[in-house]
């Protein structure tokens, strides 16, 4: 007897549907490139960090990094999703130094000082004490006065010991005036041009004040980083500890830096190697679907194509797992218009963007991670941007040949990418569809793992995955043909029996991505 009711009466049993969970969000940039800080896994490993504002940004990675990563700062005042920001090791590269040179001037004076002061102190003493005996021997004396007197003989005494103290540990100090060596709290080509000045106050005052400025120098340009008023042998190395920009090398001498400017060189970018295994340690995070490289180094173009072809090797893997990216990176800031298209050349796919100028993927990817990921980046504008190199027309030409995404200035439109294309010379917001297609399958198809291989199944795998594909059509990411004959997508679901047998089933899914207005051509008859 089959079991269920016994008295006559209605069973019920709710079967929950399957319902696919929501993609993430477009336009998520996975960033690689120097910081100030970096936080360490147990691996001893940088660790990945996200940041979704400038602040929250600021606040992990330090105020430093926004010099050394300048792209995350264009990246998000041009709307991207999320920054997940892989930092290259500290010990990448090779950090930009200076040193700097004792002023013996200084330590005399310095030295002279804390000698007067002992000679004074002492003689304040010697005054209290005696002033203190004699009341105590003359028999007029109250109470009052005798304990007035003791006091400030004991404050006298504390005075004398404090100013010898300082009179030694002065003498340790500034005895030794070997230098001061700086360098810069990110190592990279970044802090080459880094300057700090050394500025005396025209009077010596009883601390031997001076002003500390950093600057950075770039294109001729002069940059206020960070200014320190009044500070002295006391005050100087703390200082330096709690910069953002420089840090004094603790292992050498401290003394009395000379009224100079020193300039910080000798930093180096990361290697190739480096930056592939920053690369790596983005693998596991599923959301990011841009990844930029920020290199700093521009002056080796076989090492610059390596690191772009590191991204280009990442993106396509990642592609394979149904986690396609798109790669970005920009030209050299010298060389002509052949020379940038032959790199572009050497980078050839449907996953990399190169831009041009120098200075501006950051925004660029930005911008591109703000649209819906069916929209082209052609003709939107770019925002903080500031001193952008002019590009003739016919370089602009040369560029659009070489499949370089130019950036311009136009009267009336503001800064804009003038064509959105990979390096392959394809659309990019072709590929960002496709891949959104991509995660949607993988999406759908995880839901259905595990059930029973039937016509059922199959059926359903097959509504949920049109059912997705025509929300996408809705939304104006896949269009039909122009004549109308071809629908925007075709599903097929199926299983042969030999797939039956070892739990196949299989998807054949066509899809026909939006495409943008590049061009348009007109013919007008004028008729007389």
């Amino acid at each position: 007897m089959a079991s269920g009711l016994i008295i006559p009466g209605v069973q019920v049993t709710v079967v929950k549907e399957v319902l696919p969970q929501q993609l993430a969000p477009s336009g998520v940039l996975g960033l690689v490139g120097f910081t100030e800080r970096v936080e360490l896994t147990e691996q001893n490993q940088p660790k990945v960090t996200r940041a979704g504002s400038w602040p929250r940004y600021v606040e992990v990675l330090g105020r430093a990094s926004a010099y050394s990563l300048p792209e995350a700062r264009q990246a998000l005042d041009n709307g991207v999703s999320e920054l997940v920001i892989s930092p290259l090791p500290q010990s990448a590269g090779a950090t930009a130094r200076a040193a700097l040179s004792g002023d013996e001037t200084k330590a005399k004076a310095f030295r002279a000082l804390l000698d007067k002061a002992v000679r004074d102190a002492s003689a304040a003493a010697d005054e209290a004490k005696r002033q203190w005996d004699a009341l105590k021997k003359s028999p007029e004396t109250g109470p009052d006065a005798l304990k007035a007197a003791e006091a400030r003989s004991v404050e006298a005494k504390a005075h004398l010991d404090d100013a010898t103290a300082a009179q030694k540990a002065g003498s340790d100090i500034s005895n030794d005036n070997a230098g001061i060596s700086l360098l810069a709290r990110a190592p990279g080509v970044w802090a080459n041009g880094l300057v700090v000045q050394v500025t005396y106050r025209e009077t010596l005052d009883p601390s031997v004040a001076f002003d500390l400025k950093v600057l950075r120098r770039t294109a001729g340009q002069e940059e206020l980083l960070e200014m320190y008023r009044g500070q002295s042998l006391t005050t100087f190395a703390a200082t330096m500890r709690s910069s953002a920009f420089v840090k004094l090398d603790e292992t050498k001498a401290l003394g009395w830096p000379k009224a100079a400017e020193y300039t910080l060189a000798g930093g180096q970018d990361a290697s190739a190697a480096d930056y592939a295994a920053a690369l790596d340690r983005l693998r596991d995070e599923a959301d990011v679907d841009m990844v930029l490289a920020a290199v700093q180094d521009y002056s080796d173009l076989a090492r610059v194509a390596r690191i772009y072809g590191a991204v280009i090797s990442h993106c396509n893997t990642l592609s394979d797992e149904c986690r396609g990216r798109i790669g970005f990176g920009q030209v050299p800031r010298t060389g002509g218009m052949d020379t940038h298209a032959q790199l572009a050349s050497t980078l050839v796919s449907d996953r990399f963007v190169l831009v041009a100028p120098n200075g501006v993927v950051g925004a660029v990817t930005g911008m591109v991670g703000s649209l819906p990921y069916f929209q082209s980046p052609t003709f939107k504008r770019l925002s903080g941007l500031a001193d952008l190199p002019a590009l003739s027309t016919e370089e602009q030409k040369s560029l659009l040949r070489g499949n370089v995404v130019p950036v311009v200035l136009e009267r009336g439109r503001g800064t804009i990418v003038l064509r959105g294309l990979t390096t392959d010379g394809d659309q990019i917001n072709v590929r960002r569809v496709a891949d959104r297609a991509v995660r949607m399958l993988k999406m759908v198809g995880d839901l259905f793992i595990g059930l029973l291989n039937n016509a059922d199944g199959r059926t359903a795998l097959k509504q949920k995955l049109v059912e997705s594909l025509v929300q996408m059509e809705k939304d104006g990411a896949l269009v039909p043909s122009t004549d109308g004959k071809d629908p925007a997508f075709k599903v097929e679901v199926y299983s042969s029996q030999t797939d039956f047998a070892q739990g196949i089933v299989r998807v054949n899914m066509a899809v026909r991505p939006v495409r943008a207005i590049d061009y348009i051509y007109a013919t007008i008859t004028v008729q007389v």
